[in-house]
């Protein structure tokens, strides 16, 4: 594969990719096509994998019986500008992604499954370079909606270039130039411009699919192209730079999804056309980035949807990754590829798949990417082994606002004031859950205001403190762009935890406002202190779609379906547990069709937030009644300690209350008088002996079968 052949270097003191070293590539070029992701010679090894795959040769009898059902010039591949009554960036997605599977086809099939997959590209590619724009939405400022038709396009026109005639490949390559590459050059020289410079799926997207556009057409457009691939190198740089030191992605794993996906498309090409990523693959953070989608999920395949990300994400990405790096435990996390990366797994074919407990992998993980930590009793997900999972996140930076103000590229826009924010799993659900994103189109979901708490964003329930499962001070949101940062943890044995310093989310000095999280065998743990003197009114609250059994005083127990969650207030005395609902969602009138994410049909109507529902089989909002469990904090009191217990037997011994200075000073957290049935599952050594196959994969739940890939938000 071609980065066998990537120059090796040493990144210790690099401070930017090697931009000369491109110049130098890009002048020296004069390979044929095909070479992007993979060379000429690499397509019969291509043709074998995939001819030896059921899966993909399944796929790809669907997609030429579709093709013929459509007649080709009815399909939906060849009308890009046609009326759809569907989410426009989805409908993209499916035009792009059927372009894809047609050229691979094309370029691997024989006989006439091949031609008609040829002719159904052909197709397509010139419905595309008919097209007066390839920017669906005029809201999006980046290239974001761009990008995926342009790398559909030169995909495909690498792939086929010897069986497009020459007026074919003229046609495709002054759509490029028209609808990427000319645009990007002025969007790299508009200082004012903000994307180039921010650090977020939308920069990472748009910059890799102006370097594939570039590279694709490099020969006729060699001065252009190495200008576009030092300048998408250069900004990327940037954006590669927020999965130092470990790989998590701050706009969690939806976004990360995208992200990574175009990520290694970019470092793919750039290694298969200049044989180097100039730098971009030995960035901090990237080849590790899968243990990100290992971690962030719980042991039933709900990630920890933090952020505007949701509980389900495609690990797409992984594909790339687990052959670029060889990371057998990619390979098992991606499981039987499908959708979207299903052509792809065989241009890489992965290594030999090794799951978390065969390489003994710890099930404590603490990301200082993403001040997140992820915490499970066991890797296993099969019932005996009683599986319990926490994850907790602090805040949306790890640097303090210049002057107060953060400067408009640092700002994450899908960051949500969730600061402290935890999820909870055991007993086959999710107890603690995070509502995830509102709808993209109420007014001003974006505007994050020019200082600090003052956009519109804010006004939305899902976006606000209050509405997730962490502290509200003073009636007040959160800073969500402020630092909340990991200030001690511990990932080793039965007994894992970590502390943040929450004060400057809520702009209180240093030391002011900690939360600590513990999960001890299957009791998780949440520890609050306060300075009494800094802070007034308090309100600790959690989110969950349980039915109340019975609350009284420091005790709450819940019910889903069999199962049981118990929660119990340790200290302080005084505090007591209340139930209440969330404010119910209100409606905007929508704002201009130019300034819709969605379907322009709905312009002019009003617009809701969602119902305070969870989730339901991918469904947003549309499952059970979210209820608030609440405590409001009792005046002058520094220390509250919540005890949360999924599958409780009744029997488990209380935790003793140690302060967070103890934790920190790695003094034992799992104090003495703790039962070891309140540490240790019943029957989890046995579980843990179960065969890699059942073990509990984030993607696939309990057992094998994928669900269906994501398109993933943007």
């Amino acid at each position: 594969m071609p980065f066998d052949n990537a120059r090796s270097r040493r990144l210790e003191t690099q401070d930017g990719p090697d931009l000369a070293g491109a110049a130098v590539a890009v002048g020296q070029f004069a390979a044929r096509h095909p070479y992007l992701l993979f060379g000429h010679s690499a397509v019969p090894g291509i043709r074998r994998l995939s001819a030896a795959d059921p899966d993909l040769q399944a796929r790809a009898a669907r997609t030429l019986s579709e093709i013929a059902a459509s007649e080709i010039a009815a399909s939906e591949i060849a009308a890009p500008q046609r009326q759809e009554p569907s989410d426009p960036r989805a409908a993209l997605k499916r035009r792009a992604r059927r372009l894809v599977d047609t050229a691979f086809i094309a370029l691997t099939a024989e006989g006439a499954g091949a031609d008609l997959a040829l002719a159904a590209s052909r197709a397509a590619l010139a419905g595309f370079a008919a097209a007066a724009t390839w920017k669906e939405r005029r809201v999006v400022r980046s290239f974001l909606d761009c990008a995926e038709i342009a790398v559909a396009v030169s995909l495909a026109y690498d792939w086929l270039y010897d069986k497009l005639a020459p007026p074919e490949r003229q046609a495709i390559e002054d759509a490029i130039l028209c609808h990427v590459l000319e645009p990007a050059r002025a969007a790299y020289a508009d200082p004012a411009l903000m994307w180039p410079k921010r650090r977020d799926n939308c920069a990472l997207v748009s910059n890799a699919g102006i370097a594939i556009a570039a590279l694709a057409v490099m020969r006729r457009h060699r001065a252009l192209s190495a200008s576009l691939v030092q300048s998408g190198l250069a900004s990327a740089w940037n954006v590669f730079a927020a999965l130092a030191p470990d790989g998590a992605w701050r706009e969690g794993l939806s976004y990360w999804s995208l992200a990574m996906r175009y990520a290694g498309l970019m470092v793919a090409a750039l290694e298969g056309a200049l044989g180097d990523s100039f730098g971009l693959a030995e960035r901090p953070g990237f080849a590790q980035t899968g243990d990100f989608a290992l971690h962030a999920v719980g042991p039933f395949g709900a990630a920890f949807n933090f952020a505007d990300s949701e509980h389900n994400f495609d690990v797409a990405p992984l594909v790339w990754l687990a052959h670029r790096f060889r990371r057998g435990i990619d390979g098992w996390l991606l499981g039987r590829p499908e959708g979207w990366q299903l052509p792809f797994a065989a241009i890489w074919p992965g290594p030999q798949q090794e799951s978390p407990l065969a390489l003994g992998l710890p099930t404590g993980k603490v990301f200082h990417s993403a001040d997140l930590a992820c915490f499970r009793n066991t890797w296993s997900g099969v019932p005996p082994a009683r599986p319990v999972y926490l994850a907790i996140k602090g805040g949306n930076s790890s640097r303090r606002p210049r002057g107060g103000v953060t400067p408009p590229e640092d700002v994450t826009l899908h960051a949500q004031a969730d600061a402290g924010s935890f999820v909870l799993d055991g007993a086959r659900h999710r107890w603690v859950v995070d509502l995830g994103p509102d709808e993209y189109d109420l007014p001003g979901y974006f505007d994050h205001g020019d200082v600090r708490r003052s956009g519109p964003r804010w006004r939305y329930y899902r976006n606000q403190a209050a509405g997730h499962n962490t502290l509200t001070i003073d009636g007040r949101d959160q800073v969500p762009d402020a630092p909340a940062t990991i200030i001690g943890s511990c990932v080793e044995g039965d007994s894992k935890w970590v502390v943040f310093d929450l004060s400057a989310a809520y702009g209180k000095p240093a030391g002011t406002v900690r939360r600590g999280a513990a999960l001890i065998g299957r009791q998780a743990v949440i520890q609050d202190e306060v300075d009494p003197r800094s802070c007034g009114d308090i309100a600790w609250a959690i989110h969950t779609s349980a039915e109340v059994v019975s609350l009284a005083g420091t005790f709450a127990r819940f019910r889903l379906g069999g199962d049981r969650l118990v929660a119990r207030i340790l200290e302080p005395a005084g505090a007591r547990f209340d139930l209440v609902l969330p404010p119910p969602p209100r409606s905007f009138a929508r704002g201009p069709a130019d300034q819709l994410h969605g379907p322009p049909s709905g312009a002019g109507a009003p617009v809701s937030e969602l119902a305070r529902h969870e989730d339901r089989a991918g469904q947003r909002a549309a499952g059970a009644p979210i209820r608030r469990l609440e405590i409001a904090w009792p005046a002058g009191t520094r220390r509250l300690t919540v005890l949360l217990l999924p599958d409780c037997d009744g029997d488990e011994l209380a935790l003793p209350v140690a302060p967070l200075d103890h934790w920190l000073a790695r003094r034992p957290v799992r104090l003495t008088g703790l039962s070891r049935r309140g540490c240790r599952n019943r029957g989890i050594e046995a579980a843990e002996r179960v065969s890699s196959g059942r073990l509990a994969n984030p993607k696939l739940g309990n057992s094998r079968p994928n669900p269906p890939a994501s398109l993933g938000r943007a």
